[in-house]
């Protein structure tokens, strides 16, 4: 039987709910497949303001995949209603408007096809739906946003950021989805994008979601000129079955949307759908992460929420290459004594590094090893460059320097080796858009060019990665992208 549904979401983490949002809300009826069979508990516990006691469901590494690259590549997935958002940060950042014209300076290729100007209205809606923490003001490199709860930095770190200012960077508030000052809930995080986002949508008629659905491939159609539906796997009954579909919104990783658009063959696209041009699954790339803590000669105000030390000017460094740091409380201790506003000598501290993706780091089928369904596991074959991380090692003594610039002077502790791919599960770049097909596999509006009614929303799309959480970026493209969709469906 046929099924009238026009749009076929794939995935239910932060990028899908936030397309399928807006999809709903144009009226458009929207089928969403989750591939994951539950939901996963965890809990969550939060006074004044302050995130005490936080435990996530954890994290798997993904099946259904080999690695090529640096040996030690990790490759996590969260097999849930609400993907990766069942264990996240919530941090959200948004991206500042050079993060998306930088990589013209090293070549056109890493020009994204679509600015801040584009973004800046999406990330405010999904802004609104986060319940935010954060500095409202701008601050270099780092724009506002809508935050529902305005913070500022302690008064005995404003030193710091006087400091930071003088290297043209931002010392703030690191901005953070931790809901309202009170929560007690059994999740480990205060969005989760099931919960928040496609619960709710389970209300409307235009929506329907089919949980323990794993995609498989989609189904182009040549007669038609368009992908017509989508074979996915009921984990539940064990069967194939089809799903027919007017539009495919993409949603399920970057490594994910890989291996479906890899698996989605046909006479037209014998290497995967839209790959015409052999860039499906390259440039992939991810965050070089690394995480420590350092003792203060004197105290100060526990850092609860975290602060952020934005990235240094562009123009200081390298093509593409950037450091943030967020620092914060380091244990249970101190996060429990952060509540009642008590002072520490001991901070934590992640620094989230970038790399310059090439067409050497790829996810592509494997010619040997098959998953569970008979087809081609994911070779991911990605590594850190020694400038890469080179970039992170010397944002160690920049840290410190600025600190005793500042009065502040401070010693590092024992450095977590963390810095091979996968670590911080922020990979992208597997079908990137661009303004022109020989470099990009989606356009401004995340539509394969050789098959405009798929779109790819997740970071895959990704052109480069700045120095920050993708999330909300991700989230604001794929509300953008799935705004135009609706559009679209609407006048044809």
């Amino acid at each position: 039987m046929q099924d009238e549904r026009q749009v076929v979401v794939v995935g239910s983490g932060p990028a899908g709910a936030a397309a399928a949002r807006e999809l709903v809300e144009a009226g458009i009826s929207v089928t969403m497949l989750e591939a994951g069979t539950r939901f996963e508990p965890g809990l969550l516990v939060r006074s004044g303001g302050k995130n005490l006691y936080r435990r996530t469901p954890p994290l798997q590494e993904e099946a259904g995949h080999s690695v090529s690259g640096d040996p030690q590549t990790l490759c996590f997935a969260k097999l849930a209603p609400g993907g990766l958002s069942n264990c996240w940060t919530g941090a959200v950042p948004r991206f500042a408007a050079e993060d998306f014209t930088e990589g013209e300076r090293l070549h056109e290729r890493y020009r994204w096809p679509i600015t801040y100007t584009d973004l800046a209205p999406y990330y405010e809606k999904v802004e609104r739906s986060l319940d935010i923490t954060a500095d409202r003001r701008d601050k270099p490199q780092l724009p506002g946003g809508y935050a529902a709860y305005d913070r500022r930095i302690p008064e005995d770190w404003e030193v710091v950021e006087r400091a930071a200012n003088r290297h043209g960077q931002g010392f703030t508030v690191y901005p953070l989805a931790d809901g309202p000052p009170t929560m007690l809930v059994r999740r480990g995080t205060a969005f989760n994008s099931f919960t928040n986002i496609v619960s709710p949508l389970l209300k409307s008629s235009n929506f329907r979601l089919v949980i323990g659905a794993h995609a498989l491939s989609l189904e182009w159609s040549p007669e038609k000129g368009k992908v017509d539906g989508l074979l996915y796997h009921d984990r539940h009954t064990g069967e194939t079955k089809r799903i027919e579909a007017e539009a495919v919104i993409v949603a399920c990783g970057p490594l994910g949307t890989a291996k479906l658009l890899h698996n989605s063959v046909s006479k037209d696209f014998p290497e995967g759908l839209g790959n015409s041009e052999g860039l499906l699954g390259r440039f992939l790339h991810d965050h070089p992460r690394e995480w420590w803590a350092f003792e203060m000669e004197r105290p100060r105000k526990l850092l609860s929420p975290p602060a952020y030390l934005t990235r240094l000017p562009y123009d200081t460094s390298p093509p593409l290459m950037a450091t943030s740091w967020t620092l914060g409380v380091a244990n249970l201790s101190d996060r429990v004594r952060s509540r009642f506003g008590q002072t520490g000598t001991t901070v934590g501290v992640q620094m989230i590094g970038t790399m310059i993706p090439t067409e050497a780091c790829v996810a592509k089928p494997s010619a040997t090893k098959k998953d569970e369904f008979g087809l081609p596991v994911l070779d991911v074959c990605i590594r850190y460059s020694d400038a890469e991380v080179d970039n992170v090692v010397r944002a160690r003594q920049h840290l410190l320097k600025v600190l005793e610039e500042a009065g502040c002077r401070a010693t590092i502790g024992d450095v977590v080796p963390t810095l091979f791919p996968g670590t911080v599960a922020h990979y992208g770049g597997t079908a990137r858009m661009h303004a022109k097909p020989e470099y990009g596999v989606v356009d401004a509006w995340n539509r394969v060019y050789r098959a405009p009614n798929v779109l790819v929303c997740d970071a895959a799309c990704f052109t480069t990665a700045a120095e920050k959480n993708p999330t909300l970026t991700v989230m604001a493209i794929a509300a953008r992208a799935a705004t135009r969709l609706a559009r679209d469906l609407k006048h044809t």
